[in-house]
């Protein structure tokens, strides 16, 4: 198989399984809110973090602006604003770990969490929240993003990284072995 039609198809499985994750918030309707940013953002790093290793940096990137784009069709994102801060939050994700994984998983798992995390909280946070929702936003809102948009990134970040390091060995061989 040509290497592009690999790429493009390893593209799009990450692309699709991001999707499917994300749709577990409809899949599962009882699930708390709280409990699906966890879950869901967690398995939507491990994506990210698989597509920056198995695709590259081009790889990851679709995944990295189609997913949030996607999210907010969806009616996850309640304002579009959101979607630029979380595609260059996850683009700060990948890059990271594809430009550090040869050198040491844990350590690109690692740094592009907690950089994924400060790009999150600088640019929801510290921008989008004070400066461009909407005039008539509500308090909790507000409250509510200013909180998704801090720690929880870092931890749904670092548990994406936790569950590559235990799913790249087994990936690595099945793709090695087609």
């Amino acid at each position: 198989m040509k290497s592009t039609v690999k790429w493009i198809t390893r593209t799009a499985i990450l692309l699709a399984l991001s999707v499917l994750f994300q749709s577990l918030r409809v899949l599962i309707p009882v699930m708390p809110a709280n409990v699906s940013q966890f879950v869901v953002g967690s398995l939507v790093n491990l994506c990210l973090i698989l597509a920056a290793i198995i695709t590259g940096i081009r790889g990851g990137l679709v995944v990295a602006v189609i997913a949030p784009v996607i999210a907010y069709l969806q009616g996850f994102t309640p304002v579009p604003v959101l979607v630029v801060p979380i595609a260059l939050g996850n683009l700060v994700l990948v890059i990271v770990v594809a430009l550090l994984h040869k050198r040491s998983n844990l350590l690109a798992f690692a740094a592009g969490a907690v950089l994924k995390f400060f790009a999150l909280y600088l640019g929801v946070v510290k921008i989008v929240v004070p400066f461009f929702l909407p005039a008539n936003a509500p308090e909790q809102m507000k409250t509510v993003l200013s909180v998704q948009f801090s720690w929880p990134q870092l931890i749904t970040a670092a548990i994406g990284g936790i569950l590559a390091l235990i799913i790249l060995p087994v990936l690595k061989k099945a793709i090695e072995d087609l």
